[in-house]
């Protein structure tokens, strides 16, 4: 399965002590393997992103990251990624860059990116 940041939905972020979170409700997952009509299935399942070593980025409220994502990309090892393979753990410096659909841009860098499964079943169609 691979974590697609476009059409994504937060739920929630917190960033304390150096480490950002974003719990998605809805992330959107391909699976390569399935049977859609591009030769991908899309699922959607609850996931935790987690960066460590998070410098400050522009100033905003946790509350202004929340919502559908209408784009994003990691920058790890001069590789531009807009999917992740779940599970996830990128070592070393990482650039994140995701831009909501209410106008919202959250840049961040880290020393290292995890992305995990949450409790829940992925489901093959999403709304709120």
């Amino acid at each position: 399965m691979l974590f697609e940041f476009a059409d994504s939905e937060v739920a929630e972020c917190t960033w304390a002590d150096g480490r950002l979170q974003l719990r998605f409700s809805a992330a959107r997952m391909i699976d390569a393997q399935g049977l859609g009509a591009e030769g991908e299935e899309v699922v959607w399942a609850p996931l935790l992103l987690t960066l460590e070593g998070v410098e400050p980025w522009e100033a905003q409220e946790p509350g202004a990251s929340l919502g559908r994502l209408r784009q994003g990309l990691v920058l790890h090892h001069s590789q531009r990624i807009q999917r992740l393979p779940v599970p996830c753990e990128l070592q070393g410096v990482v650039t994140m860059e995701l831009e909501f659909d209410q106008g919202t841009v959250l840049h961040a860098r880290c020393q290292g990116l995890s992305l995990h499964p949450l409790q829940g079943a992925a489901v093959t169609a999403y709304q709120c």
